[in-house]
């Protein structure tokens, strides 16, 4: 292993492989695990630390050096039993970060109360996506930075179409921080972004809003 950061991916089905064959392509170091071989000899190729190995089992996960893991991600939790032990195992070998994906909303905190940092439940946040996508409310997407602020990924309203970012003084309106815009002229990102740049419908605009803020805007909108 390198000096990189050194990420545990225990589940290597569509989601598991997908995430260990990406953040190996990012040059981190990353250990992937699965207890059915064919798996696993899918993502050799890709993944240099792939292992055969039961994460249910504390000697499996000890074995493959996931103790020595900054993150791991368990990414098989359809079953809360195999996701409560390998979470309990995570943690005595002393992981800090575990996230566990979960098709079922009800496992959410159970796994948290058991020691799971964070839960995901990825066709929630795709079906919540896509949604938004279809009927063109403002907030697409967000992601959670901390207890206070969010990643906001946002349509722009029709009333902001062809003003400035100046005239529109976003930050008094709304507590919205722009950090990038993904422009519908070119679908480039831009994280430079000007005070004078003008808004276009189509563009997509990205940015830092304390939870508060986020709640404040939404209301707005469902009640215009």
């Amino acid at each position: 292993m390198s000096n990189n950061k050194t990420v545990a991916v225990l589940g290597l089905g569509l989601f598991g492989a997908s995430v260990a064959r990406t953040l190996e392509k990012h040059d981190l170091d990353v250990i992937a695990m699965d207890k059915k071989m064919e798996r696993v000899e899918e993502v050799a190729a890709h993944v240099e630390h792939s292992i055969q190995g039961d994460f249910t089992k504390i000697e499996h996960l000890e074995a493959a050096d996931v103790g020595e893991a900054d993150i791991a991600i368990v990414a098989s939790g359809e079953r809360l039993e195999e996701a409560i032990m390998c979470v309990l195992n995570l943690k005595k070998l002393g992981v800090r970060h575990v996230i566990v994906k979960t098709k079922n909303k009800d496992y959410l905190e159970v796994l948290k109360k058991v020691g799971a940092d964070r839960v995901v439940l990825p066709e929630v946040a795709m079906g919540k996506r896509l949604a938004n996508e279809i009927a063109q409310h403002s907030v697409i997407d967000t992601l959670r930075i901390d207890d206070r602020y969010n990643l906001v990924e946002i349509h722009p309203l029709k009333s902001w179409e062809n003003k400035t970012i100046m005239a529109l003084n976003l930050r008094q309106m709304y507590g919205f921080n722009i950090v990038a815009v993904k422009k519908a002229s070119n679908h480039e990102m831009s994280i430079n972004v000007e005070p004078d740049y003008l808004i276009h419908d189509g563009d997509l605009l990205f940015v830092l809003v304390e939870e508060q803020d986020l709640e404040r805007f939404n209301d707005m909108e469902d009640a215009s």
